[in-house]
């Protein structure tokens, strides 16, 4: 099954194409495209393909959770670099303007592993920073929640009907 998660940002948006062949795996096929804003330039890229571990979405969620706190906190919090053991994507939320854990916008840094240009060189990664509404923040973490969600769902009722 396809599932697609969207975070859209002022400058750019990322669309992660997530491919469960197999429910019980612990891993999802990964392509994530990158496509600035058509008002800035035509540009879009796609990833090489790579997987991502269940557990890394829940690491995703959590951290745009926990910065999202922090800025409430403090509006010149950055948080980690954000990689997971595949090496598809990083990204780091930066500082920002946060009133509420529903209102307001921080930087975002993400990029894209678009490969290597030979076998001995390192991976290339293409992308972009820019301001993110925590609104948009919070619906890419709601389409997380609802592929997992989706996920379980599928794992107890093959494991019911086994």
């Amino acid at each position: 099954m396809l599932y697609q998660c969207l975070l859209e940002t002022d400058g750019y948006q990322v669309l992660f194409d997530l491919k469960n062949l197999d429910a019980t795996k612990e891993y999802f096929d990964l392509i994530v495209d990158f496509q600035l804003d058509s008002r800035i330039l035509e540009f879009s890229i796609k990833s090489i393909p790579s997987f991502i571990a269940i557990k890394d979405l829940h690491r995703i969620i959590t951290y745009f959770e926990e910065h999202i706190a922090n800025l409430q906190k403090n509006p010149n919090s950055e948080s980690y670099t954000f990689v997971t053991w595949e090496l598809g994507f990083q990204l780091q939320a930066q500082s920002g303007d946060v009133d509420s854990p529903n209102d307001g916008v921080f930087s975002l840094l993400f990029m894209i592993n678009v490969g290597r240009s030979h076998e001995q060189a390192s991976r290339t990664y293409v992308g972009g920073e820019s301001t993110v509404t925590v609104e948009n923040v919070r619906k890419f973490i709601t389409s997380l929640q609802a592929v997992l969600a989706q996920l379980s769902d599928y794992k107890v009722t093959a494991i019911g009907n086994g």
